[in-house]
Protein backbone atom coordinates (compact mmCIF):
# COMPACT_ATOMS: atom_id res chain seq x y z
CA UNK A 1 0.00 0.00 0.00
CA UNK A 2 1.50 3.58 -0.99
CA UNK A 3 2.17 5.81 1.44
CA UNK A 4 0.68 9.25 1.12
CA UNK A 5 2.61 12.21 1.03
CA UNK A 6 2.76 14.43 3.59
CA UNK A 7 2.02 18.14 3.84
CA UNK A 8 5.51 18.54 4.59
CA UNK A 9 6.81 16.51 1.43
CA UNK A 10 3.57 18.57 -1.02
CA UNK A 11 4.63 21.68 0.72
CA UNK A 12 8.65 21.14 -0.58
CA UNK A 13 7.60 20.19 -3.81
CA UNK A 14 5.48 22.68 -4.26
CA UNK A 15 8.51 25.28 -2.79
CA UNK A 16 10.72 23.82 -5.51
CA UNK A 17 8.77 24.11 -8.07
CA UNK A 18 7.52 28.03 -7.13
CA UNK A 19 11.72 28.47 -6.99
CA UNK A 20 12.49 27.07 -10.32
CA UNK A 21 9.78 29.34 -11.78
CA UNK A 22 11.13 32.48 -9.97
CA UNK A 23 14.63 32.07 -10.66
CA UNK A 24 12.99 31.39 -14.86
CA UNK A 25 11.03 34.56 -14.60
CA UNK A 26 14.34 36.60 -13.48
CA UNK A 27 16.69 35.06 -15.88
CA UNK A 28 14.09 35.72 -18.83
CA UNK A 29 14.03 39.49 -17.86
CA UNK A 30 17.26 39.74 -17.13
CA UNK A 31 17.74 38.64 -20.48
CA UNK A 32 15.51 40.92 -22.09
CA UNK A 33 17.22 43.70 -20.24
CA UNK A 34 20.34 43.05 -21.69
CA UNK A 35 19.11 42.67 -24.59
CA UNK A 36 17.10 45.86 -24.39
CA UNK A 37 20.89 48.07 -23.47
CA UNK A 38 22.31 46.05 -26.09
CA UNK A 39 20.16 47.71 -28.31
CA UNK A 40 20.48 51.10 -26.41
CA UNK A 41 24.01 51.14 -26.40
CA UNK A 42 25.90 49.45 -29.08
CA UNK A 43 26.34 50.86 -32.73
CA UNK A 44 26.59 48.10 -35.03
CA UNK A 45 24.96 49.69 -38.07
CA UNK A 46 27.97 49.81 -39.98
CA UNK A 47 29.33 46.28 -38.66
CA UNK A 48 30.52 43.69 -41.34
CA UNK A 49 30.50 40.94 -38.92
CA UNK A 50 27.24 41.25 -37.74
CA UNK A 51 25.93 41.18 -41.83
CA UNK A 52 28.34 37.88 -41.96
CA UNK A 53 26.97 35.76 -39.09
CA UNK A 54 23.80 36.62 -39.49
CA UNK A 55 23.54 35.54 -43.45
CA UNK A 56 25.80 32.43 -42.06
CA UNK A 57 23.29 31.39 -39.98
CA UNK A 58 20.45 32.34 -42.32
CA UNK A 59 21.91 29.97 -44.74
CA UNK A 60 22.21 27.51 -42.32
CA UNK A 61 18.66 27.62 -41.35
CA UNK A 62 17.46 27.20 -45.16
CA UNK A 63 19.88 24.27 -45.49
CA UNK A 64 22.10 25.16 -47.59
CA UNK A 65 26.01 23.58 -46.67
CA UNK A 66 29.23 24.96 -47.53
CA UNK A 67 32.11 23.08 -48.86
CA UNK A 68 34.94 25.63 -48.50
CA UNK A 69 35.51 28.37 -46.03
CA UNK A 70 37.98 31.02 -45.53
CA UNK A 71 38.90 32.23 -42.02
CA UNK A 72 41.64 35.14 -41.23
CA UNK A 73 41.96 39.02 -40.81
CA UNK A 74 40.60 41.19 -42.73
CA UNK A 75 43.72 39.93 -45.19
CA UNK A 76 41.46 37.19 -45.65
CA UNK A 77 37.50 39.14 -46.27
CA UNK A 78 38.92 41.51 -48.47
CA UNK A 79 41.47 38.74 -50.67
CA UNK A 80 38.96 35.77 -50.94
CA UNK A 81 35.45 36.42 -52.87
CA UNK A 82 33.85 33.14 -52.38
CA UNK A 83 30.73 34.25 -54.74
CA UNK A 84 33.66 34.13 -57.59
CA UNK A 85 35.41 30.90 -56.17
CA UNK A 86 31.87 28.89 -56.40
CA UNK A 87 31.58 30.18 -59.71
CA UNK A 88 34.72 28.95 -60.44
CA UNK A 89 34.62 25.75 -58.29
CA UNK A 90 31.10 24.83 -58.22
CA UNK A 91 32.07 24.79 -54.54
CA UNK A 92 29.63 26.13 -51.73
CA UNK A 93 31.78 28.72 -50.00
CA UNK A 94 31.91 31.45 -47.41
CA UNK A 95 34.21 33.66 -46.11
CA UNK A 96 34.50 34.53 -42.24
CA UNK A 97 37.12 36.24 -41.82
CA UNK A 98 37.07 39.46 -39.32
CA UNK A 99 38.58 42.09 -38.39
CA UNK A 100 42.52 41.87 -36.88
CA UNK A 101 41.17 37.95 -36.35
CA UNK A 102 43.44 35.93 -34.06
CA UNK A 103 43.74 32.61 -34.29
CA UNK A 104 41.98 31.74 -31.19
CA UNK A 105 38.99 33.19 -32.81
CA UNK A 106 39.80 31.08 -35.83
CA UNK A 107 39.01 28.11 -34.35
CA UNK A 108 35.78 28.58 -32.65
CA UNK A 109 34.71 30.24 -35.87
CA UNK A 110 35.90 26.73 -37.33
CA UNK A 111 34.05 25.05 -34.73
CA UNK A 112 31.00 26.89 -35.62
CA UNK A 113 31.01 26.57 -38.94
CA UNK A 114 31.56 22.73 -38.48
CA UNK A 115 28.65 22.57 -36.40
CA UNK A 116 26.30 23.41 -39.12
CA UNK A 117 28.28 22.22 -42.52
CA UNK A 118 30.25 19.31 -43.64
CA UNK A 119 32.89 21.04 -44.70
CA UNK A 120 35.33 19.70 -47.37
CA UNK A 121 38.08 22.67 -47.05
CA UNK A 122 39.70 24.91 -45.22
CA UNK A 123 41.66 28.07 -46.52
CA UNK A 124 43.50 29.72 -43.32
CA UNK A 125 45.04 33.08 -43.78
CA UNK A 126 48.31 33.03 -42.29
CA UNK A 127 49.19 36.78 -42.34
CA UNK A 128 52.30 37.00 -39.67
CA UNK A 129 51.34 40.08 -38.03
CA UNK A 130 48.81 37.79 -36.23
CA UNK A 131 51.50 34.92 -36.04
CA UNK A 132 54.07 36.63 -33.87
CA UNK A 133 51.87 38.01 -31.29
CA UNK A 134 52.06 37.62 -27.56
CA UNK A 135 49.05 36.46 -25.56
CA UNK A 136 49.52 39.70 -23.46
CA UNK A 137 49.29 41.91 -26.47
CA UNK A 138 45.72 40.34 -28.15
CA UNK A 139 43.18 42.74 -28.75
CA UNK A 140 39.85 41.69 -27.49
CA UNK A 141 38.06 43.61 -30.06
CA UNK A 142 38.86 41.14 -32.62
CA UNK A 143 37.05 38.34 -30.42
CA UNK A 144 34.04 40.41 -29.63
CA UNK A 145 33.03 41.38 -32.68
CA UNK A 146 32.56 37.69 -32.98
CA UNK A 147 31.02 36.57 -29.79
CA UNK A 148 28.33 39.30 -29.83
CA UNK A 149 26.59 37.48 -32.81
CA UNK A 150 27.54 33.99 -32.33
CA UNK A 151 24.75 31.92 -31.46
CA UNK A 152 24.56 30.83 -27.58
CA UNK A 153 25.86 27.44 -27.76
CA UNK A 154 28.53 25.49 -25.83
CA UNK A 155 31.27 26.35 -28.46
CA UNK A 156 30.05 30.21 -27.88
CA UNK A 157 30.78 30.17 -23.52
CA UNK A 158 33.83 27.78 -24.01
CA UNK A 159 35.30 30.81 -26.81
CA UNK A 160 34.33 33.36 -24.21
CA UNK A 161 35.94 31.96 -21.64
CA UNK A 162 38.82 30.46 -22.85
CA UNK A 163 39.71 34.19 -24.55
CA UNK A 164 39.10 36.15 -21.69
CA UNK A 165 40.54 36.32 -18.24
CA UNK A 166 38.23 36.82 -15.15
CA UNK A 167 38.32 40.45 -14.96
CA UNK A 168 36.84 40.72 -18.99
CA UNK A 169 34.02 38.55 -18.48
CA UNK A 170 31.90 41.24 -17.54
CA UNK A 171 32.59 43.37 -21.42
CA UNK A 172 32.66 40.44 -23.00
CA UNK A 173 29.39 38.56 -21.78
CA UNK A 174 27.73 42.10 -21.99
CA UNK A 175 28.43 44.23 -24.84
CA UNK A 176 26.31 46.68 -23.61
CA UNK A 177 28.72 47.54 -20.88
CA UNK A 178 31.54 48.48 -22.82
CA UNK A 179 29.40 51.43 -23.87
CA UNK A 180 28.52 51.97 -20.54
CA UNK A 181 29.45 55.44 -19.96
CA UNK A 182 27.16 56.65 -22.66
CA UNK A 183 24.05 55.97 -20.71
CA UNK A 184 24.34 59.68 -19.54
CA UNK A 185 24.77 60.85 -23.54
CA UNK A 186 21.10 61.20 -24.86
CA UNK A 187 22.47 62.51 -28.42
CA UNK A 188 24.41 59.19 -28.45
CA UNK A 189 21.41 56.85 -27.44
CA UNK A 190 18.75 58.89 -30.10
CA UNK A 191 21.97 58.39 -33.08
CA UNK A 192 21.99 54.69 -32.53
CA UNK A 193 18.35 54.28 -32.02
CA UNK A 194 18.07 56.16 -35.65
CA UNK A 195 20.27 54.20 -37.07
CA UNK A 196 18.48 51.16 -35.89
CA UNK A 197 15.03 51.87 -36.78
CA UNK A 198 15.46 52.19 -40.15
CA UNK A 199 14.47 49.43 -42.78
CA UNK A 200 18.23 48.85 -43.92
CA UNK A 201 19.39 47.99 -40.17
CA UNK A 202 16.58 45.79 -39.37
CA UNK A 203 16.48 43.90 -42.97
CA UNK A 204 20.34 43.24 -42.54
CA UNK A 205 20.88 45.26 -45.98
CA UNK A 206 24.09 45.41 -46.95
CA UNK A 207 26.30 48.53 -45.50
CA UNK A 208 28.30 50.71 -47.40
CA UNK A 209 30.86 52.45 -46.14
CA UNK A 210 33.08 55.58 -48.16
CA UNK A 211 34.47 53.45 -51.05
CA UNK A 212 33.89 50.06 -49.97
CA UNK A 213 30.59 47.77 -49.21
CA UNK A 214 29.39 44.25 -47.90
CA UNK A 215 29.05 42.05 -51.05
CA UNK A 216 27.84 39.04 -49.44
CA UNK A 217 29.26 35.67 -48.26
CA UNK A 218 31.82 37.19 -45.39
CA UNK A 219 33.43 39.34 -48.80
CA UNK A 220 34.10 42.91 -48.30
CA UNK A 221 34.50 44.94 -52.30
CA UNK A 222 36.53 48.24 -51.80
CA UNK A 223 36.73 50.38 -54.92
CA UNK A 224 40.02 52.37 -53.19
CA UNK A 225 42.79 52.22 -54.63
CA UNK A 226 46.60 53.15 -53.56
CA UNK A 227 48.53 55.69 -54.49
CA UNK A 228 51.84 54.77 -52.91
CA UNK A 229 53.54 58.02 -54.13
CA UNK A 230 51.86 59.96 -51.50
CA UNK A 231 52.52 57.52 -48.83
CA UNK A 232 56.13 59.61 -46.66
CA UNK A 233 56.10 57.26 -43.59
CA UNK A 234 57.75 53.95 -44.88
CA UNK A 235 60.23 54.04 -41.98
CA UNK A 236 57.40 53.64 -39.62
CA UNK A 237 56.49 50.31 -40.36
CA UNK A 238 57.76 47.34 -38.31
CA UNK A 239 60.42 44.85 -39.83
CA UNK A 240 59.79 41.21 -39.78
CA UNK A 241 62.91 40.85 -37.35
CA UNK A 242 61.53 42.81 -34.62
CA UNK A 243 57.47 41.33 -35.00
CA UNK A 244 58.76 37.62 -34.88
CA UNK A 245 60.59 38.45 -31.44
CA UNK A 246 57.23 37.52 -29.62
CA UNK A 247 56.25 34.84 -27.44
CA UNK A 248 53.96 32.68 -30.09
CA UNK A 249 53.01 29.69 -27.64
CA UNK A 250 49.76 30.95 -27.30
CA UNK A 251 49.09 31.61 -31.36
CA UNK A 252 51.21 27.95 -32.04
CA UNK A 253 48.57 26.56 -29.57
CA UNK A 254 45.21 27.62 -31.18
CA UNK A 255 47.01 26.42 -34.75
CA UNK A 256 47.53 22.91 -33.67
CA UNK A 257 44.23 22.85 -32.32
CA UNK A 258 43.30 23.91 -35.84
CA UNK A 259 45.44 21.23 -37.49
CA UNK A 260 43.89 18.47 -35.14
CA UNK A 261 40.20 19.49 -35.63
CA UNK A 262 40.50 19.47 -39.36
CA UNK A 263 42.45 15.86 -39.27
CA UNK A 264 39.91 14.41 -36.55
CA UNK A 265 36.73 16.20 -39.29
CA UNK A 266 38.88 14.90 -42.31
CA UNK A 267 38.54 18.73 -43.73
CA UNK A 268 41.18 19.20 -46.11
CA UNK A 269 43.46 22.32 -44.74
CA UNK A 270 45.18 24.50 -46.64
CA UNK A 271 47.42 27.69 -45.24
CA UNK A 272 47.59 30.46 -47.23
CA UNK A 273 48.52 34.64 -47.13
CA UNK A 274 47.01 36.98 -48.69
CA UNK A 275 49.19 39.35 -50.83
CA UNK A 276 50.91 42.63 -49.76
CA UNK A 277 52.14 45.57 -51.83
CA UNK A 278 55.71 44.98 -52.84
CA UNK A 279 57.21 47.96 -51.54
CA UNK A 280 55.44 47.21 -48.27
CA UNK A 281 57.67 44.10 -48.25
CA UNK A 282 60.86 45.78 -48.74
CA UNK A 283 60.20 47.97 -46.37
CA UNK A 284 59.96 45.62 -43.60
CA UNK A 285 61.81 42.53 -44.59
CA UNK A 286 63.58 40.54 -44.61
CA UNK A 287 60.41 39.08 -45.27
CA UNK A 288 61.85 35.86 -45.91
CA UNK A 289 62.52 35.15 -42.26
CA UNK A 290 58.56 35.15 -41.89
CA UNK A 291 57.64 33.12 -44.85
CA UNK A 292 60.11 30.42 -43.75
CA UNK A 293 58.84 29.84 -40.12
CA UNK A 294 55.13 29.24 -41.63
CA UNK A 295 56.78 27.04 -44.23
CA UNK A 296 58.00 25.01 -41.70
CA UNK A 297 55.46 24.82 -39.68
CA UNK A 298 53.27 23.98 -42.64
CA UNK A 299 56.08 21.10 -43.48
CA UNK A 300 55.57 20.10 -40.04
CA UNK A 301 51.62 19.72 -39.83
CA UNK A 302 51.55 17.77 -43.51
CA UNK A 303 49.59 21.13 -44.71
CA UNK A 304 50.09 23.01 -48.05
CA UNK A 305 50.87 26.74 -48.21
CA UNK A 306 50.59 29.07 -50.77
CA UNK A 307 52.15 32.47 -50.14
CA UNK A 308 50.93 34.88 -52.48
CA UNK A 309 53.84 37.72 -51.77
CA UNK A 310 55.67 34.57 -53.61
CA UNK A 311 53.65 34.00 -56.58
CA UNK A 312 55.66 34.34 -59.69
CA UNK A 313 55.02 37.19 -62.10
CA UNK A 314 53.79 35.70 -64.87
CA UNK A 315 50.93 34.01 -62.46
CA UNK A 316 50.30 36.95 -60.01
CA UNK A 317 51.24 40.38 -60.75
CA UNK A 318 49.65 42.73 -58.86
CA UNK A 319 50.79 46.98 -59.07
CA UNK A 320 48.99 49.43 -56.39
CA UNK A 321 45.78 49.57 -58.47
CA UNK A 322 45.07 46.53 -57.03
CA UNK A 323 45.67 47.48 -53.09
CA UNK A 324 43.53 50.01 -50.82
CA UNK A 325 46.55 50.30 -48.83
CA UNK A 326 49.96 48.11 -48.79
CA UNK A 327 48.73 45.00 -47.10
CA UNK A 328 44.82 45.15 -48.24
CA UNK A 329 43.80 43.85 -51.52
CA UNK A 330 40.68 46.25 -53.12
CA UNK A 331 37.98 44.40 -55.03
CA UNK A 332 40.19 44.34 -58.39
CA UNK A 333 42.87 43.03 -56.51
CA UNK A 334 41.02 40.11 -55.29
CA UNK A 335 39.03 39.26 -58.32
CA UNK A 336 42.80 38.78 -59.75
CA UNK A 337 43.70 36.33 -56.66
CA UNK A 338 40.09 34.29 -56.53
CA UNK A 339 40.48 33.34 -59.82
CA UNK A 340 44.69 32.46 -59.13
CA UNK A 341 43.40 30.23 -56.21
CA UNK A 342 40.47 28.58 -57.58
CA UNK A 343 42.63 27.19 -60.68
CA UNK A 344 44.79 25.82 -58.06
CA UNK A 345 42.34 24.29 -55.69
CA UNK A 346 41.89 21.18 -57.65
CA UNK A 347 45.20 20.33 -58.24
CA UNK A 348 45.61 20.85 -54.54
CA UNK A 349 43.32 17.93 -54.11
CA UNK A 350 45.85 15.57 -55.26
CA UNK A 351 48.68 13.72 -53.73
CA UNK A 352 51.12 15.40 -51.87
CA UNK A 353 53.68 14.76 -54.40
CA UNK A 354 51.57 16.36 -57.34
CA UNK A 355 50.51 19.12 -54.96
CA UNK A 356 53.83 19.89 -54.29
CA UNK A 357 54.75 19.83 -57.98
CA UNK A 358 51.91 22.40 -58.25
CA UNK A 359 53.22 25.09 -55.90
CA UNK A 360 56.85 24.64 -57.09
CA UNK A 361 55.54 25.65 -60.10
CA UNK A 362 53.96 28.63 -59.07
CA UNK A 363 55.91 30.23 -56.27
CA UNK A 364 59.24 30.76 -55.87
CA UNK A 365 61.21 29.81 -52.35
CA UNK A 366 61.95 33.25 -51.02
CA UNK A 367 60.95 36.87 -51.90
CA UNK A 368 63.17 38.29 -55.20
CA UNK A 369 60.88 40.99 -56.26
CA UNK A 370 62.67 44.02 -57.06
Amino acid sequence: MKRKKTEKERFSRHGALRFCAMALAVAVLLGLLVKACNYLLVDDASSYTRLTLHEFYEAADEGEQIDTLFLGSSHCFRAYDPQLFTELTGKASFNLGSSSQNYDTSYYLLREAARYNDLKTVYLDMHYKFLFIDKKDRDLVQANIISDYMRLSPNKLEFLLATSEADEYTNRFLPFRRNWQQLGEPSYIRSVLEKKRTEEYRSYAPVAVDQEYYAGRGFVWSDAVLHAEEITWWDNFGDVPEDMDSDVTYTLEYIERIVEFCREEEIRLVFVTAPSFDRYLQEIGPYDMAHQYIQELADGYGVPYLDFNLCRDEYLNLGEESYIDVDHLNGAGAETLTRLLARLDGSLEEAPAEAQALIDEYFTAWYDKE
